[in-house]
This record gives C-alpha cells, sequence and structure tokens, in this order.
C-alpha cells in the first residue's frame, strides 16, 4: 500500500501533504487505509463513515493524531520545511474532529502538548512565505496560544504567546518598511 496516496484520499484538501516523505511513517490501522484507498472514497467524512462501519470512529482520531506527531517529528528531526504548513492543517483538522465530537478534553491534552512545536514553526514561515500568509499563521497561532494560555494558566503558555506576538510585530514591521 502506498501511505501517501492512503492519507491523500483521507486529506485531498491538503495539497501540501503531497510533497511530505511517507516513506518513515508507520500509520496505524495499515490494512483500515488500504481499504479506504481501495474502495475509491475521498475525504475526511467518508473516512469516517467507513471507519465507523469497521474498526470504529475512534480510528478517526488515532490516524489524525499518529498522522500529526509523525510530521512534527519530521519537522524536529530533519527541518523539513515541507512538514510545515501540512502540520498545521493537520493540527486544525484534529481540533475540529475531536469537537465536533465532543472529544474537548483529548483537545486540550493535543493543544498542550503541541502548541510550543508549532509556535517554533513560526519563524520558518515568515521567512518562506510572502508577508499576508506569514501574517495569517502567525494570527492563527496567536489565536491558539492564547486559547492554551487561558486554558492552562501557566507561565509557559504566557511565554509561547509572547513569542507569537513579538513575530507577528517583527513581520508587520517589515512589512511596513518595505512599503
Amino acid at each position: 500500500m502506498e501511505v501517501k496516496e492512503a492519507i491523500m484520499a483521507i486529506l485531498p484538501e491538503l495539497e501540501e501533504l503531497g510533497e511530505v516523505d511517507f516513506e518513515q511513517y508507520s500509520p496505524p490501522y495499515p490494512n483500515l487505509l488500504k481499504a479506504f484507498l481501495e474502495s475509491g472514497k475521498k475525504g475526511l467524512p467518508e473516512f469516517e463513515r467507513f471507519t465507523e462501519s469497521t474498526v470504529g470512529k475512534d480510528a478517526v482520531g488515532r490516524v489524525l493524531l499518529s498522522l500529526l506527531q509523525y510530521l512534527l517529528i519530521r519537522y524536529r528531526r530533519f527541518e523539513d520545511y515541507s512538514v510545515v504548513k501540512p502540520t498545521i492543517k493537520v493540527f486544525l483538522t484534529l481540533k475540529g474532529w475531536l469537537i465536533e465530537n465532543g472529544l474537548g478534553k483529548d483537545w486540550n491534552r493535543v493543544l498542550g502538548s503541541f502548541i510550543g512545536y508549532l509556535v517554533s514553526m513560526l519563524p520558518l514561515i515568515a521567512e518562506h512565505e510572502d508577508k499576508d500568509i506569514a501574517l495569517a499563521y502567525t494570527k492563527l497561532m496567536e489565536n491558539l496560544t492564547r486559547e492554551a494560555s487561558e486554558k492552562f494558566d501557566e507561565d509557559y503558555y504566557y511565554e509561547l504567546l509572547e513569542r507569537v506576538n513579538e513575530l507577528k510585530k517583527k513581520i508587520m514591521e517589515k512589512t511596513n518598511a518595505q512599503e
């Protein structure tokens, strides 16, 4: 089975995943992914229906979480920029799926565990993307980091929020200087 093809069948709207090297990815439920790929169906809602009728809906969350972890490992180990935007998009997809399925406590754990990694990606986005995209991602991270700082009243999350705001300020200053 081609893992990349299966992931792309589940999340076809995340075209950036096509640039990611999945050779080292060992997904949970490989037989499920293969069966879904062979079914010819596409999209997360279809995958959710497919898993519900086979191994259970929880498999969707496990697959999304596993994919997020893999992308983060590639980023941390290889500083692979091709995973940066897909990581953030998978993170948001996982958030939506968890909240939609009444798993807010699980979302809180995911947010608390991974927001620092996402914030660490922002300087790369600012370096590689145009100002509008960099600002959009920075504002998104600002909102997510603010959510984390409000939920987990700990210095770490306030420091992350401060880092995001500093980067946002630098991007805006750079933008104003160029205009």
